[in-house]
């Protein structure tokens, strides 16, 4: 009897989840991860306190807030509600919860790692340890599932669809920066964050997408593929 193919799409989650794995058995046994941390860190700070670059020291703090808990959070609040509203179903909240549930699970592998971190600066909870990047996480969790909700309750085109998560990559992409450039964070915190979030998201969006598509009629369907 063939056994039944498991579908392709689970492939990518999975390694992300597998490298995530790789990198937190790297943080905890401060293995080679860890000394190219220190040498990205430091080839980026060589830039960062230059006097040519000197002036990036406020921009790069401004992009790292971009992951601070409240605005993210308010962020995909609101958006949430607003598709509530708009199209009249109440999947939205249940799609914010399960990226409420991924940005949740952050936490206590924060503290069972209870990584230092790079700087004598820090961020919020920062307490909690560094691996994973809970900023990354706020920005990645908030600002990607937001633009996945508008994309499929409001605006369901293509086109729209691939405008809205360019610009919350863009949102994504500056905060990594900020990140970076205010030593704030190492790189593998911050790679961590993309796998272990990047993983669970991609899986809880493709689920919601399969919903999504079964709820509506022929015509909104038609509708979307239209853009």
């Amino acid at each position: 009897m063939i056994e039944p193919r498991r579908p392709s799409w689970m492939i990518t989650p999975a390694l992300l989840l597998c490298v995530f794995a790789v990198l937190l058995w790297q943080v905890a046994s401060h293995g080679i991860v860890t000394r190219l941390d220190v040498h990205v860190r430091d080839g980026i700070q060589d830039g960062a306190t230059s006097a040519g670059l000197h002036w990036l020291i406020p921009i790069g703090r401004g992009c790292a807030d971009l992951g601070n808990e409240a605005p993210a959070i308010l962020f995909l609040l609101v958006v949430g509600l607003f598709c509530v509203v708009r199209a009249r179903t109440w999947q939205p909240l249940i799609i914010m919860a399960g990226a409420g549930l991924v940005l949740a699970s952050v936490i206590p592998l924060k503290i069972w790692v209870g990584r230092p971190g790079p700087g004598t600066a820090v961020l919020g909870n920062a307490n909690l340890g560094f691996f994973p990047s809970g900023h990354t996480a706020d920005a990645m969790c908030c600002y990607i599932t937001a633009a996945f909700l508008l994309s499929a309750f409001v605006w369901t085109g293509p086109a729209a669809r691939r405008q809205l998560m360019a610009s919350a990559l863009a949102i994504l992409a500056l905060t990594i920066f900020g990140l970076l450039w205010s030593n704030f964070h190492w790189l593998s915190d911050i790679l961590g964050s993309l796998c272990w979030c990047g993983g669970w998201l991609l899986a809880l969006f493709r689920y919601a997408d399969r919903a999504v598509s079964r709820g509506r009629t022929p015509a909104e369907a038609e509708t979307s593929v239209g853009g």
